[in-house]
């Protein structure tokens, strides 16, 4: 049975997941969530796979690889959307590994730097997009700015 074009969405529970789910919100190709925490009951991702949190632990990182191979050769998707937390860094790699697309959008969060998974995943060039939601960050690291992920209103930030 051939699926349908699919976007596998990589997002941390909270508010990475919020983000992206802003950014997908008008994607029009199947959606496939993978997270570290499912709380979502009503959603627009077509499945949900779930993996072990991690900060720092490589031993989690290195259990989570093997995860992330088997979602990549289960879903197959056409690209692979991060807006990071350390969950998103095995699928990170096995992108760069297999020439499966990765678009990274670095949390909005990360008013002053690039989060520190954005800064390995540019560091060891582990994308084919690197887009920041802030216009200064962007262009202090080299990154595209197309705007933010979802509207903040008239705060005063510029």
């Amino acid at each position: 049975m051939k699926r349908n074009p699919s976007i596998l969405v990589i997002a941390s529970s909270g508010g990475h997941l919020t983000q992206a789910m802003c950014a997908v919100s008008t994607v029009e190709l199947e959606l496939i969530l993978v997270t570290n925490k499912n709380m979502l009951e009503d959603s627009p991702f077509a499945r949900i796979h779930t993996i072990k949190d991690t900060q720092t632990n490589i031993g989690i990182h290195f259990l989570n690889t093997f995860s992330a191979a088997r979602i990549l050769l289960a879903e197959r998707p056409r690209a692979i959307f991060s807006t990071g937390g350390p969950i998103c860094l095995p699928f990170a790699l096995l992108a760069k590994l297999t020439s499966t697309r990765f678009v990274y959008l670095d949390t909005m969060s990360r008013v002053v730097e690039l989060s520190n998974s954005g800064k390995f995943i540019k560091r060891f060039g582990l994308f084919d997009s690197f887009l920041c939601q802030w216009q200064e960050i962007a262009e202090k690291n080299g990154a595209e700015y197309h705007g933010q992920a979802f509207d903040l209103g008239d705060n005063g930030y510029k």
